[in-house]
This record gives C-alpha cells, sequence and structure tokens, in this order.
C-alpha cells in the first residue's frame, strides 16, 4: 500500500468518526487525535522523501488538495463540532505547516483552509485552545518571515468592507479619551466608542493581525509574549499593502496606545521620582513587567512603584521596537496615536494639572520615556510634542514647551530642578530635533554678530583672517572635515583668557591654576557629541546670511520682548537661561548648578553659530544680545563691591568653596544674607573654566581632525 492510501484511509476513518459524533467524548477524540497524529506523520515522512524544495506538492498533499481533506477539517474546527476538534485540528495544522515548504502557501486551497483557521482565532478572546492557536499563528508568521509574499493571503480583498475583529470589545480596544482632565486620577475615564464603533463596518481587513492582538491578552504570559513577536515580525514586513491595512484597518495602534494609559495609570502616585531615572531597560522587562505573569521578580517590590514603572516601561519598549521595524506608514499611524491617546491624554493631564505630586512624578517618567526610545520616528515625535510652539497646535492650549518653560521659571523649587533637567535630557538626545527647535532656529540667523561693526573693530590680523577664512572652502585632508576657523579660532588663546579674567584675581576661591582638570573631560565630551551629530549635516562656519530669514522663520512668528532696534532674538529658551544665569546671586545653589550644566551641555554641540553666540567673547554683539560671557562679567561687577565690604570676605570664600565642594563638614562661619552671593561666585568661577576649557578643546579636536 503506498503512502497515498494509507494516509487516504487513516484521514477518511478520522473524518467519517468525527461526521458521526456531535457530544464530546473521550474516548473518541483519543482515537481522532491517533489518526490524526498518525495521517500527519505519514505526511510528514512523504513530504521529506519526494518533495523537492520549491518543487510540486507530494502525493500525500495532493490527496489533501483533491479531496478537500483541508477544507473539511478547517469547517469541523471553525464550528468546533464535535466540541474540542478545534485543538486537534490545529495542531495537524502545525505538522503540515513545519514540513511543507512557503511556496507551497500559494495554492488556493491550502491558503484558503489556513484562512479560515485564521479567522476562527479572531471568533473568541481568552479561547481554551490558545496553545494550540498561538502555535499554528507563530509557525504561519514564520513561514511569512520565510516568503514575505505569503502575507498578502491574509489581507482581505478590498471588495470586503473593514471592520472590528469580533473577539474585541469597545471598552479595552478602542483609545482612551484624549480629555484626561489634568490629574491622575481622571486619567482612567474612557470615551464614547459608538462613532469609532460606526465608522468600522463588520469584517476585518487583515485577521491574522486581529487574532494576533486576541492572544495579546492572554492570562498566560508566554502566550502573550509570543504574540507580541509574532506582531513585530509582522509589522517588519515590506509586502505591498500590508503595512497601510494594519494601520488603517487593525487595532494595533490603538492597542498599543491603550496599553501605555494603562500601565501609566497604574502606576502609584507615591512613586518616588528620583529613583526612575536607575531603573534600567533590558531583556528581562518582558518576564517582569507582564501584567498577568504569575511570577514576580523578587527585586520587583524593592520600592513601592516599581513593578509598575517597570512594566509601563516594557510597554514602551514595545512600542519602540514596533515603530523601529516599521515602515512609514504604519509607524505614523502608531506615533499619532500615542500622541492623541497617551501623550495629549494622560501625560498632558499630568504635567499641566495642579496635583504638584503627579506632576513632580511625571516629569520624571517623561524623562525617563526620552532616554529610553530609540526609533527616530517615535523620538522625533514625542521631541516634536515637547518642543513645538503653540502657533503650531491647533486650538488655543498652550504648548508643552511654553508650559514646561514655565515650570523652570516659577516655585516650587523641586519642580523647577526636575523641569531645567528635562530640558536637559531633551538637548542631550541623539538627535538635532530639540536643539533645532529650542536653539538654532534663532541663533541661526546670526543676528547676535554685529557684522556692520565688526569690519571696523578687527582687533588684530587673526580676526581678520579668520572672518576672510569662513567664506572660502576650508583646508581639507582626504577622508576629514575641513578645518573650522569658527569652532577652531586663532585667537583661541584671547578667548581662554577673556572666560578665566571673568573673576578677578582678588575674589578667586583658590591660587590654584586647575583649568587643566577640566580639559580630559572636556576633550572626551567633545569627541562623543561630535560622533553623535556627524549625520546631522550642520555648516562648518558661523557666517552671516546674504538675506535676512523672511517673516515666516520660527525666531519672527515668536512674541519679541527686546530693546527696540535690535533685530535679535534668542528665543524663550536662551533667553531663559540668559536670566538664570542674571540671577545667579538670588538662586539656590542645585538650581545654578543645573543651568551651568545646561549651557554646558549646549557648548558642547559642534554647531558654528551656537559656538559662536556661547563661546567667543571676542566677536562684535549687536545692541543688547546677552550672552554667558556678557552676563557672567555683568554678575560679577554687580557682587564685587558688595562681597570685597566684608572684612572676612577671604575666609568666607575658602569656606565656601569647601563646603559646595564636599571637602569640609564642618566650619565656624554661619550662614547670612551674602552666602548666596559667596555660592554664585564660587559657581562663576568654576564655570568660566569650564567653558574656557570646552573652547580649548574644540580648538584641540577640530585642529587635530579627530
Amino acid at each position: 500500500m503506498s503512502c497515498t492510501e494509507i494516509f487516504g484511509f487513516v484521514l477518511s476513518e478520522t473524518l467519517c468518526q468525527t461526521s458521526r459524533r456531535r457530544k464530546h467524548d473521550p474516548v473518541m477524540f483519543s482515537r481522532i487525535s491517533d489518526a490524526l497524529q498518525a495521517a500527519a506523520d505519514v505526511l510528514l515522512v512523504a513530504e521529506e522523501r519526494e518533495q523537492c524544495v520549491g518543487g510540486p506538492l507530494s502525493p500525500c498533499m495532493e490527496y489533501l488538495v483533491q479531496e478537500k481533506v483541508l477544507a473539511m477539517l478547517a469547517s469541523y474546527a471553525r464550528a468546533d463540532r464535535p466540541l474540542g476538534i478545534r485543538q486537534h485540528v490545529y495542531v495537524f495544522l502545525v505538522g503540515v505547516l513545519n514540513h511543507l515548504h512557503h511556496s507551497h502557501l500559494h495554492h488556493a486551497p491550502i491558503h484558503k483552509s489556513l484562512q479560515a483557521m485564521v479567522r476562527a482565532s479572531c471568533e473568541m478572546r481568552a479561547s481554551p485552545y490558545e496553545a494550540e492557536e498561538m502555535e499554528f499563528l507563530s509557525t504561519l508568521c514564520e513561514k511569512v518571515r520565510q516568503d514575505s509574499s505569503i502575507i498578502l493571503l491574509y489581507i482581505q480583498p478590498l471588495a470586503l468592507t473593514g471592520g472590528i475583529p469580533s473577539g474585541y470589545t469597545p471598552e479595552d480596544s478602542l483609545p482612551a479619551t484624549p480629555s484626561h482632565e489634568g490629574t491622575k486620577t481622571s486619567s482612567t475615564t474612557t470615551s464614547d466608542p459608538s462613532s469609532a464603533v460606526a465608522s468600522q463596518k463588520s469584517q476585518a481587513k487583515f485577521p491574522l493581525v486581529d487574532a494576533l492582538l486576541n492572544l495579546c491578552h492572554s492570562a498566560d504570559s508566554q502566550i502573550s509574549a509570543t504574540a507580541h513577536d509574532c506582531l513585530v515580525g509582522i509589522a517588519s514586513v515590506r509586502e505591498g499593502q500590508s503595512s497601510s491595512t494594519i494601520a488603517r484597518h487593525t487595532l494595533l495602534p490603538h492597542y498599543l496606545a491603550t496599553r501605555l494609559v494603562t500601565a501609566s495609570d497604574n502606576i502609584p502616585l507615591d512613586t518616588e521620582p528620583a529613583l526612575i531615572e536607575d531603573i534600567p531597560l533590558s531583556e528581562r522587562i518582558r518576564n517582569d513587567s507582564n501584567e498577568n505573569s504569575d511570577s514576580e521578580d523578587e527585586d520587583v517590590g524593592e520600592f513601592p512603584g516599581r513593578k509598575e514603572i517597570v512594566t509601563f516601561l516594557y510597554w514602551l519598549t514595545f512600542c519602540d521596537k514596533l515603530v523601529g521595524v516599521s515602515d512609514g506608514a504604519l509607524g505614523s499611524s502608531i506615533c499619532s496615536t500615542i500622541r492623541e491617546v497617551f501623550l495629549d491624554g494622560v501625560l498632558r493631564g499630568n504635567l499641566t494639572g495642579d496635583d504638584e505630586d503627579a506632576i513632580s512624578l511625571y516629569i520624571a517618567i517623561t524623562a525617563k520615556i526620552i532616554t529610553s526610545v530609540s526609533s527616530p520616528l517615535l523620538v522625533n515625535g514625542i521631541i516634536s510634542w515637547l518642543t513645538e510652539e503653540s502657533e503650531d497646535l491647533e486650538g488655543a492650549e498652550s504648548s508643552m514647551r511654553e508650559h514646561l518653560l514655565v515650570l523652570c521659571q516659577q516655585p516650587p523649587h523641586h519642580l523647577q530642578i526636575q523641569a531645567l533637567r528635562l530640558l536637559q535630557v531633551l538637548v542631550e538626545k541623539p538627535g538635532s530635533m530639540a536643539v533645532q527647535s529650542l536653539v538654532l532656529n534663532y541663533v541661526g540667523t546670526r543676528g547676535y554678530h554685529d557684522s556692520s561693526a565688526a569690519e571696523h573693530q578687527q582687533s588684530s590680523w587673526s580676526d581678520e583672517e579668520d572672518e576672510r577664512y569662513k567664506h572660502r572652502e576650508g583646508e581639507t585632508s582626504p577622508g576629514s572635515l575641513p578645518v573650522s576657523r569658527t569652532l577652531a579660532p586663532a585667537n583661541i588663546n584671547k578667548i581662554v583668557k577673556s572666560f578665566l579674567t571673568v573673576v578677578p584675581e582678588e575674589l578667586r576661591s583658590t591660587t590654584k591654576d586647575d583649568f587643566e582638570s577640566y580639559m580630559a573631560d572636556a576633550q572626551r565630551q567633545y569627541r562623543d557629541v561630535c560622533r553623535t551629530c556627524a549625520s546631522f549635516g550642520w555648516p562648518r562656519e558661523a557666517v552671516t546670511p546674504e538675506c535676512p530669514s523672511d517673516s515666516s522663520s520660527t525666531a519672527s512668528r515668536e512674541s519679541r520682548p527686546e530693546a527696540e532696534g535690535n533685530t535679535f532674538y534668542e528665543g524663550p529658551f536662551l533667553s531663559m537661561l540668559m536670566d538664570f544665569l542674571e540671577h545667579l546671586p538670588n538662586q539656590d545653589y542645585d538650581i545654578n548648578l543645573q543651568v551651568t550644566s545646561l549651557v554646558a551641555t549646549l557648548a558642547l554641540l559642534p554647531h558654528p553659530h551656537l559656538h559662536e553666540y556661547l563661546l567667543n567673547p571676542t566677536i562684535t554683539l549687536s545692541g543688547g544680545v546677552r550672552t554667558p560671557f556678557t552676563v557672567l562679567s555683568l554678575v560679577v561687577s554687580k557682587i564685587h563691591q558688595p562681597i570685597v565690604q566684608r572684612e572676612d570676605f577671604l575666609d568666607h570664600l575658602k569656606v565656601t568653596r569647601y563646603q559646595l565642594l564636599g571637602t569640609m563638614e564642618d566650619f565656624d562661619l554661619e550662614r547670612d544674607e551674602d552666602d548666596r552671593k559667596f555660592e554664585a561666585l564660587i559657581v562663576i568661577e568654576e564655570f568660566t573654566k569650564e567653558l574656557a576649557s570646552i573652547a580649548y578643546a574644540k580648538y584641540i579636536t577640530e585642529g587635530s581632525g579627530w
């Protein structure tokens, strides 16, 4: 007897038994299971012996096709009559798929039966056959990975209307309302889904994705994790309109956004914000964070809220991974849905509310979000949401940038510190969008530089030569960038000396010349920043544009509080930083440290206009323009006399230095009203050394071709 005859006999007996029974019979199912396994064994042996890769179907597979066996099994399985048959059909099909070449899945009698089984997986959430469904779907997804064109077989024809898969309910599938009002507790409300439901039709266009989304809700953490992996694989396929179909006709974007909402809503308000930054991202996040997992890592409960933060970070990194592997249509859809449902909903509501605890917690969460995501589309989407202008928004609501700058400038103190740190995270994030929006849109016009006056005020031949050189092609060697006269000016010694003499000698807290101590760190940091910014296409020289920016430019659209006649506006961000520098003697020490750290971070960037504005005290400035050098010089001149009028100012200065640097725990002098002036002087003394070291590190690095 041939393999085909044996195979046909076994399957015929199985189907006869199945057709005669309508009720569940354990003995019968044991026999059916054995029969299907025997049939599968015969089929697999035949495939291995007779099939050539990509060749014709083997006789056993021909039998399945000609006798419509797969269609019959799928029919029994979809109806699940007799009860329990579906489980055994899934197992049989997994065996078939594992030994069937992916090219054979294009045969209509084969893929139509598989389509029917995929649709069966959409029909019930928490199915008793979840394990078998997941194995079947993951095996099918592996075939899609081998041949991406297979995915087109599982997109319904355009003649079929789109709709919501039957396994989903509006309350946990549709997006949460974007109308989170301002406190964390209101974020759990949901919008009326009737309008969204009405816009959908009765039949899904991409049942393979819908089936996987069904299994993402499984109480079994391993099943839901496998479903997530399969979704990543499907999202990465670049074939036809598969990506746009997922974006337009499945609930994947809403599933991801609502998972972020749910996970963030579960974070308790008493979570310590300072501890969030140190929670690592790793592959273990999945095991620790799955909300349905029966096991918990013993470290998850180290502090209240850690488990919930880890869960949130898992969903965030999963969204980031999906956006990273997707093409533009799907990635953009996920990002826009996350913005609508999560950023404009939960995050905006908590950051702009009245609850200081919620604001503090969500500033820390926002900073963690920025440091955790890496896909360019999602990174730019989040940064754009945080830094765009009010004019770019629809409606009358203020921009998040405006609100963030307000948080930096008004009490309470701890929120000021957090908001300033969030801005530092933004400008440090690889990618130039935050820096472009906050800074370069304003300094890029070189409006801070009075070019007409500069022609008559060249103080040396080197200054004049540098300015001429900027308008010529730079000197280059093969494989290297041209030497920048902006970043590596010939008068570097004059620049360094200008910064180092901002604090006069009689006001210095130490006679030690420790400028060199900053150099090693500055050179290392600058090289790292240059590698990060290498692809941005920034210019190499600060040159005044021939034509001024038109009225549609960012800077011209902003309100301009500068003095009349001054055409340069540094923008709200740099303006705020200059205000902070002006008020160093009136601010707490930790705010002063955070502000100077933020300015130093900007100074390290290899953009010629930003460099010239922050690090070149020798250029001729337009009237009323503030730079770090001019502001710090003014501050020192204001506090000079009040400090030297104290008889003990030298002792007080040294004690203040020891106290701030942590080298002296006990001291005899009591704090008084002048302490902030002395602290500000120490900050300025060290900060000017840091700026000088950055300028010199850029000169050395650029000159060496790094």
